[in-house]
C-alpha cells in the first residue's frame, strides 16, 4: 500500500457540499464547522480572509487554502476589489468529512491553513481536474451533485499527494510521509499495526540506524515512534468502535495487545476516556 493510501483507507474523506459563494460588499463573514475539513478557491476576484486572531491570507484569482478544520473566517475584498464594481469575488467552497478530528492523524496540526497560490507546482498539476470540477459547479448537469462530490473527493486526495510531493508542510504525519525513508517505517505501522513493532525494526523498515531514526522520527512527527504506534493503534480501534464495533477481545488481538487491561489502559492514556465512553464523547477530546 502507498503511503497516503495507508491512512486513507482507515479515514477516507468524503465531499459533503460543494457551492460557490459571491462577496459584494468590503466586508463579509464566512463560518465554517470545526468539525469538518475545507479547500477554499477563488474562482474570482481577490479575497482577504482573516481569524479571529489577525491571521490572514490575500487571495487571488486561482489561489486556494487548504483548512484542516474549519474557523470562522472574516472575509474582505482588496482595496482593488472595492473599488470595481465590475469584478465578481466568487468563491469555490468544497466540505469534507474526514473524520472526527481527535481521531485522524492526518489532522493533528499545527498550521491553520495550507496555501496554494496559482503558479504553485500544485496548482498546475491540478489544473485539469480543477477545470472539470469547476465546469461541473458553475454549469449543473444531469447528475452534476454526483459528479461534482466525486470530482471534490479526486481532488482532495490528489491535493494531498501533492503536499508530500512538493513537501509542503513541514510538520506532523504529512511531513512524515513526505521523507522518503521514514514514510517506510510509517506505512508499516499503518498496515500491520498489530506487529510487535521495536525502534530496532521501525529503524530498519527506514534504512536508517536507530538513533537517527529515532532522532528524524520525533523531530518530523513531533512524538516518538512508540508514541506514533500506540496513537495509531488506539485511533483505530476509536473508529472501528465508533462503527459498531465494540468488541474489545477482537480489537485487543487485531492491534497487538495481549490482554484488554492493556489495551484499555493504552486508550484511556492515548484517548483520555474509557473505549466504552467513545462515542458520547469523541468530539470533546479534538
Amino acid at each position: 500500500m502507498d503511503r497516503l493510501s495507508s491512512v486513507l483507507s482507515a479515514f477516507r474523506p468524503k465531499a459533503t457540499s460543494v457551492s460557490s459563494c459571491f462577496f459584494l460588499e468590503p466586508r463579509g463573514s464566512l463560518s465554517l464547522s470545526v468539525d469538518s475539513s475545507y479547500w477554499l478557491y477563488v474562482i474570482s476576484g481577490e479575497l482577504i480572509l482573516k481569524t479571529k486572531d489577525n491571521n490572514r491570507t490575500a487571495l487571488n484569482t486561482g489561489d486556494g487554502i487548504w483548512l484542516a478544520s474549519g474557523l470562522d473566517l472574516e472575509v474582505q475584498l482588496s482595496k482593488t476589489e472595492s473599488a470595481n464594481k465590475n469584478v465578481d469575488n466568487k468563491l469555490l467552497i468544497c466540505e469534507f468529512d474526514f473524520g472526527t478530528k481527535a481521531l485522524n492523524p492526518l489532522l493533528d496540526v499545527e498550521w491553520q491553513w495550507v496555501k496554494v497560490e496559482r503558479e504553485d507546482e500544485a496548482a498546475q498539476q491540478l489544473s485539469p481536474l480543477n477545470s472539470l470540477l469547476l465546469t461541473e459547479v458553475m454549469q449543473p448537469r444531469c447528475g452534476s451533485q454526483i459528479v461534482v462530490e466525486r470530482l471534490a473527493e479526486a481532488y482532495l486526495v490528489q491535493l494531498l499527494r501533492l503536499f508530500m510531493q512538493t513537501k509542503k508542510i513541514q510538520f506532523g504525519l504529512f511531513a512524515g510521509l513526505s521523507d522518503s525513508k521514514l514514510a517506510r517505517a510509517i506505512v508499516a505501522i499503518h498496515e500491520c499495526p498489530h506487529e510487535a513493532w521495536q525502534v530496532a525494526s521501525l529503524a530498519e523498515k527506514a534504512g536508517m540506524s536507530r538513533s537517527a531514526f529515532s532522532g528524524l522520527f520525533k523531530t518530523t512527527m513531533g512524538m516518538t515512534p512508540m508514541a506514533y504506534l500506540t496513537s495509531w493503534r488506539m485511533r483505530l480501534a476509536a473508529q472501528r468502535i465508533k462503527q459498531g464495533d465494540e468488541n474489545i477481545a477482537i480489537l485487543c488481538h487485531e492491534l497487538g495487545y495481549q490482554s484488554e487491561a492493556a489495551f484499555r489502559r493504552a486508550f484511556k492514556k492515548v484517548m483520555g476516556i474509557a473505549p466504552g465512553m467513545i462515542n458520547r464523547q469523541v468530539q470533546a477530546i479534538s
